[in-house]
């Protein structure tokens, strides 16, 4: 009986995997607010199903820590409900309806992947070309989700958890990524439209706060990670001249660079430590020792 029983919790478990597995972060959250636009209702529902307490927020991180999948979300809803929104996003008839949307998500932000440097310098043109429909408005916080999933590909803890917590109303982290319970690396995404970013004095100010908060939290600090388009001679100087903090600098098209060669490979070798190494990451060399 205790073996029975222990396949059975196994098997769960690696169904439970599975079905997170396949959407990344970032897609699961762009299902839940779909879902959510389609049945304004949606969340009283998840509230009943799941015996969530009003008082509680609920999102895509609250859900995950509690194992509730893209799966599990999508069966709250009827077969003719999944079928509304199948419609409403202009999915094929054919098939599993909610196999077919999450197939979507998954495949919106492949492609978002696919053209991250466009992505990253704010080419509307370019990611319109490439049949993604983005505002402007919304490019940072795509950059932003984007970025984090890309280091979820390659193997990394994107702790957020520990990013709400260093979080104030007016000040927000955009990444931590945690080494061990203690280490972490501070990552900051930026977008950036014309020539090189260049706006240091800013960004320092901003990413030295977010270390002091996690250092009063008692969680060591190893690297402060930027990631941008590409960076000015006076930047990568300021940053590497910096005392106060350690600062990798890393283009985006270095870190699509570094994801293309991670996913080429049948047994990849990749450390959060190559990110530590300080100044402007040599991506060439990393992706090629992968």
């Amino acid at each position: 009986m205790d073996d029975r029983i222990d396949v059975i919790v196994s098997t769960l478990n690696k169904s439970t995997n599975r079905e997170f597995e396949c959407l990344s972060a970032a897609g699961f959250k762009e299902l839940y607010v779909t879902l959510q636009t389609h049945f304004p209702d949606f969340e009283s529902l998840l509230r009943i199903e799941f015996e969530l307490e009003e008082s509680e927020d609920i999102d895509t991180e609250k859900l995950r820590a509690l194992s509730i999948t893209p799966v599990d979300i999508l069966y709250l809803l009827s077969n003719e409900q999944v079928k509304v929104v199948r419609d409403k996003m202009s999915l094929s008839k054919r098939g599993n309806p909610r196999q077919l949307i999450l197939e979507s998500f998954a495949n919106a932000n492949e492609k978002l992947i696919e053209n991250y440097p466009a992505l990253a310098r704010r080419d509307l043109a370019a990611l319109r070309k490439a049949a993604i429909d983005i505002s402007e408005a919304e490019v940072g916080v795509k950059f932003e989700e984007i970025t984090k999933e890309i280091f979820e590909h390659l193997n990394l803890i994107v702790d957020e958890d520990v990013r709400k917590s260093i979080n104030t109303a007016k000040d927000k982290a955009d990444i931590v990524i945690s080494l061990s319970d203690d280490d972490v690396i501070v990552g900051e995404a930026k977008t950036f439209k014309n020539g090189d970013f260049a706006k240091y004095s800013t960004t320092s100010r901003q990413v030295k706060s977010y270390v002091n908060r996690c250092e009063n939290q008692g969680k060591r600090v190893a690297q402060v990670l930027i990631i941008a388009p590409s960076f000015s001679q006076d930047f990568v100087e300021s940053a590497e001249m910096d005392t106060e903090i350690n600062i990798s600098l890393l283009e985006a098209e270095g870190l699509k660079m570094i994801y293309d060669a991670y996913r080429s490979r049948r047994n990849p070798k990749f450390s959060a430590k190559l990110l530590t190494k300080g100044g402007l990451l040599k991506a060439e060399l990393i992706a090629k020792n992968i």
